[in-house]
């Protein structure tokens, strides 16, 4: 009784063969109308944007909040089959990228609304009763806003290689955001740690693995290329891959706390200690499952661990994991998807226990536990103690920000604007409010 839409597991690059799949979302057949449109979110392709939302300068300098929703002209809808359904459209159609940011943020909200256990209401209800899903195809960016989540392309020495609005990575990442400014809030006055950055970054980033990992072709994947060794690479440890070697983010990565202590660069590297923390409790809670059901031995599983640290090792647990796999396709299967609930379900737990004010990871850690305390009677305690500690996580913490350098981070600046602070702006002379009403829109 769901819709159905065309959805990229990873974006169409070329060069990549990457296909689409048709995915069942949870809107009742016939509730999605023209837009997409429903009674949560509306999508638009503004004809003649010239700005996106959030804070800009007007034509004489003065600065400006631009929020939703847009009123210029918009291209034509995509609009539903006879049947209610959407995955008619096929790649490169007018329509299709409407259709697929679409598909993408109601499929991510399908995942995480079960883990959270209710539906997830906007941050921005006060103001806004839906979310605006704009596609800006200059713009090279992508971000999720008070009002908006709005989807640029990603663009190299003036060339435009794919559309955010087909990269479903970069989609339920900036859904991430919203997850986050609804359940934990935003820091009060001077009480936000550089870890709130982080986690915002990092959160948003498990927000899309865990969704990725409910297509069924990625856990699929990941089990062909790995036979279960989750600490070689594979598609859940890249975020956004664009071409071989290259991604967004890793969270299979060696970072630590240390590396941070001094000052920090950009929040997205701030976030990796802590999401290469949690990726490691996936693939150990995963490994654990392994052994519980008999499909490696615990000697399999201690080699695994130590593989991670001493290269030596790597060749023999690989071994050990292709004729394991081997055996039992099927059962390595099953125990990843169980791993994905356990470490999803640990993860909205978390979110709900913490605070915006103050928040650092070793509140996440602290968090984290207690999770698993209360969902499994603390059965991977040792690991995520384990996973948590050698990251330096609780022990080291995050120091001032790099000088000159801005917030690269979504959940700062001009992204948790809301309408009343235009207040503290300077006010527009009548010229220049003249000038911004003929140029806002080309």
């Amino acid at each position: 009784m769901g819709t159905r839409f065309n959805l990229f597991v990873q974006p169409p690059i070329a060069g990549f063969r990457n296909e689409t799949e048709v995915v069942t979302v949870s809107s009742p057949r016939g509730s999605v109308t023209a837009g997409p449109s429903d009674g949560r979110m509306y999508v638009v392709e503004p004809v003649g944007k010239r700005f996106p939302y959030g804070m800009n300068n007007a034509p004489l300098g003065t600065p400006f909040i631009y929020l939703p929703p847009w009123i210029g002209p918009v291209r034509a809808p995509a609009l539903p089959d006879a049947r209610g359904h959407f995955d008619h459209y096929r790649p490169g159609e007018p329509g299709f990228e409407a259709a697929h940011a679409f598909g993408a943020i109601r499929f991510t909200l399908d995942v995480w609304e079960k883990y959270l256990g209710q539906p997830l209401v906007w941050h921005f209800r006060d103001h806004f009763d839906r979310l605006e899903i704009s596609i800006l195809p200059e713009w090279n960016n992508a971000q999720y806003g008070y009002g908006y989540l709005e989807l640029g392309s990603l663009i190299e020495n003036g060339k435009k290689l794919v559309s955010f609005a087909l990269d479903f990575d970069v989609i339920a990442h900036e859904l991430g955001h919203a997850i986050v400014y609804t359940i934990l809030g935003v820091p009060k006055g001077d009480t936000e740690f550089p870890e709130y950055l982080g986690f915002h970054e990092s959160f948003s980033d498990c927000v899309s693995l865990i969704a990725a990992m409910h297509f069924p072709s990625v856990l699929v994947g990941v089990l062909e290329q790995t036979h279960g060794n989750l600490a070689r690479e594979n598609r859940l440890a890249r975020f956004s891959e664009y071409a071989p070697h290259r991604q967004l983010r890793k969270a299979n990565n060696r970072r630590t706390m240390a590396e941070f202590t001094y000052q920090y660069k950009d929040e997205h590297a701030l976030s990796e200690p802590l999401t290469g923390a949690i990726f490691d409790t996936l693939a150990d809670v995963f490994h654990e499952q392994l052994v519980e059901r008999g499909l490696i031995s615990r000697e399999i599983e201690n080699l695994a661990d130590i593989a991670e640290h001493d290269s030596a090792a790597d060749l023999l647990a690989q071994k050990a994991f292709d004729r394991a796999y081997s055996i039992n396709p099927d059962g390595f299967l099953d125990a990843l998807e169980e791993a994905r609930e356990i470490v999803g379900t640990f993860l909205a737990e978390t979110l709900w226990s913490l605070g915006a004010d103050f928040l650092d990871y070793g509140d996440v850690a602290r968090a984290f536990v207690a999770a698993d305390a209360m969902q499994s009677a603390g059965r991977y305690s040792r690991i995520i103690h384990t996973n948590f500690a050698w990251r330096g996580i609780g022990r080291f913490h995050a120091g001032r920000k790099a000088p000159g350098r801005r917030h690269h981070g979504h959940a700062h600046s001009d992204r948790t604007l809301l309408p009343r602070d235009v207040r503290r702006l300077p006010r527009m002379s009548y010229r220049e409010t003249y000038m911004l009403s003929k140029t806002i829109q080309r």
